[in-house]
């Protein structure tokens, strides 16, 4: 029963590692496919895609750093830095696609960009309604998101309360059974701990 207990507290283990996956908040890539960040404190993710030349990566990852043009006073949601190595060219354009939540549909988001020399710039776009925010590149640069909530349309966007996580489109559920087995196979693993004591 003991063996029983424990291989089932080590597989709900195993079950949880790919709920810290879905977080990540650093990553890197050499395809057309690109990757996904998210930023763990405000669920805000970033997908950078496009063809790139030459033997390197593009590295994304969320920062605490804010792009020297935001104004005084105002908080971005998010800030991310994406970087490339030495070897790498970008080919044509790279596609930004900022998921920030449906919440926040119809309004208005400036996007301020700060390159690697201090030069600065900023894109102005609407927030899709499926809260995302769409941008093209073709230097990498601290990106940080400002939304403009005094835009969000009257009764046209509301609190998304659905099983639909924002950055990832993917259900919430799935990740709530990963976390409910794990606990309970950490809770199986400390009463068979405690039994062992005990004997």
């Amino acid at each position: 029963m003991k063996k029983l207990v424990t291989a089932i507290a080590a597989a709900a283990m195993m079950l949880a590692l790919p709920g810290v996956a879905m977080a990540a908040e650093s990553s890197q890539f050499n395809s057309p496919a690109g990757t996904m960040v998210t930023d763990a404190a405000s669920g805000v993710a970033l997908s950078v895609s496009g063809n790139i030349i030459g033997d390197g990566y593009i590295h994304v990852e969320v920062t605490d750093k804010v792009a020297s043009n935001v104004p005084e006073g105002v908080t971005p949601i998010a800030s991310f830095e994406v970087t490339k190595d030495d070897g790498v060219e970008i080919d044509g354009q790279l596609s930004f696609v900022f998921s920030v939540g449906t919440q926040y549909a119809g309004a208005t988001a400036t996007i301020y960009i700060e390159h690697d020399g201090g030069a600065t710039e900023t894109q102005t776009a609407t927030v899709a309604a499926d809260g995302t925010i769409t941008i093209a590149v073709d230097e990498l640069s601290v990106f940080s998101v400002v939304i403009d909530e005094s835009t969000i349309p009257a009764g046209g966007a509301t609190i998304d309360t659905s099983a639909t996580s924002p950055q990832t489109n993917a259900t919430v559920a799935p990740v709530a059974m990963v976390t409910t087995v794990a606990v309970l196979g950490a809770g199986a693993a400390a009463v068979a701990l405690r039994k062992k004591v005990n004997e």
